[in-house]
């Protein structure tokens, strides 16, 4: 697919993220991170530039195709032969599968650095339940994410730098169904992006205030041509789908003021994780608290407005995004509890009915 790219001005410059990116070798060393839906796209491109800038990384990669990895750990040790690369087969898209994948991570690791997350896919209708009982494409982009975070916090406990980063919808927070949250009865690609978007900022909100030693981080990484596009319209009319492809979307791309490379994408992920300009609430000074910020960078303001707060949504460029009000409104109403408890109960309902 044709991948246009135009240049255009950021509030937080891509010269930021580089130059703290170039830090990483020097500041860290054998830094552990998880990598999940990061065989293509986004998460995969973020993995190759944590490779190639940091010093002996050790990278954990799943996914369910077990050539795909093999493929990737070979690229992996050609770009950084110093750094360790163990590939985790897993078909995610299964709570049983994750705990699985989390279990061979526990049995190898004792604390975890960085975990990296961007799975899911696009569907214009409704996939039927699987066997948790859970639409596919919603528990990819949610319960799928909250569990590998759920059953890894003493490993990410256990570091003194933790980071959690979730790439899916920042800024798109809406109001909630709040009787349907898995949208059984309630689902349209509407509701599922808000659905999504918000119980993800919600319940990182949650995690780190219960954990002040983990920075969260719920971040939109923009208009990215991924693989995202032509999984969507594999079943189009073949027509149909070689127009969109090849001229609705690079179209897309010319007009959106948010559309970013995937090397870009990279970059400014990478900068999300390690940077101290996004710290944990705990843990302000580098190197807990990231690689020191370059010269005219100041630290973030979380999601309730605060520097330093330990939870940040972030837009494509680095910054702060959402809706003030209705997030003010959320955290008077403490859905950030609400939400997780809510997903700790999903959990122990698809884990009883096995």
């Amino acid at each position: 697919m044709v991948n246009l790219h135009y240049v255009r001005k950021s509030n937080f410059e891509l010269w930021s993220t580089q130059e703290s990116n170039a830090k990483l070798r020097s500041t860290t060393s054998g830094q552990v991170a998880l990598f999940v839906g990061a065989t293509s796209g986004i998460a995969f491109h973020t993995l190759t530039k944590f490779v190639r800038l940091s010093y002996r990384p050790k990278a954990y990669i799943v996914g369910r195709n077990p050539e795909r990895l093999s493929e990737i750990i070979q690229d992996l040790k050609a770009i950084n032969s110093k750094g360790t690369y163990i590939p985790i087969e897993s078909k995610i898209s299964l709570l049983k599968n994750v705990d699985a994948a989390c279990e061979e991570f526990q049995r190898r690791e004792k604390s975890l650095d960085l975990l990296i997350m961007c799975p899911g896919y696009l569907k214009l209708s409704r996939q039927p339940n699987n066997e948790d009982g859970l639409e596919e494409t919603i528990s990819l982009r949610y319960y799928v994410r909250m569990r590998f975070i759920h059953n890894l916090l003493p490993q990410l406990t256990a570091s003194p730098s933790a980071r959690i980063l979730s790439i899916h919808g920042a800024g798109y927070e809406g109001q909630l169904k709040e009787d349907d949250l898995e949208l059984n009865k309630h689902f349209s690609i509407r509701n599922a992006v808000i659905h999504t978007a918000t119980m993800n900022t919600l319940a990182l909100a949650e995690i780190a205030s219960l954990h002040p030693t983990i920075s969260c981080i719920h971040s939109w990484p923009g208009l990215v041509l991924t693989g995202t596009f032509d999984r969507l319209t594999e079943n189009w009319y073949a027509p149909l789908r070689v127009l969109f492809l090849w001229l609705v979307v690079p179209l897309m791309s010319l007009v959106s003021p948010d559309h970013v490379s995937l090397q870009e994408t990279g970059e400014r992920h990478l900068f999300a994780a390690t940077s101290a300009r996004y710290p944990p609430e705990g843990v302000k000074d580098p190197p807990g608290g990231g690689v020191a910020l370059p010269e005219g960078v100041e630290v973030a303001r979380g999601w309730d407005l605060n520097e330093a707060s330990g939870f940040y949504l972030l837009n494509w460029n680095g910054e702060t995004t959402g809706d003030a009000k209705l997030l003010e409104e959320y955290r008077k109403r403490d859905m950030g509890k609400k939400i997780w408890e809510h997903t700790l109960e999903v959990f122990d309902r698809a884990c009883t009915q096995k």
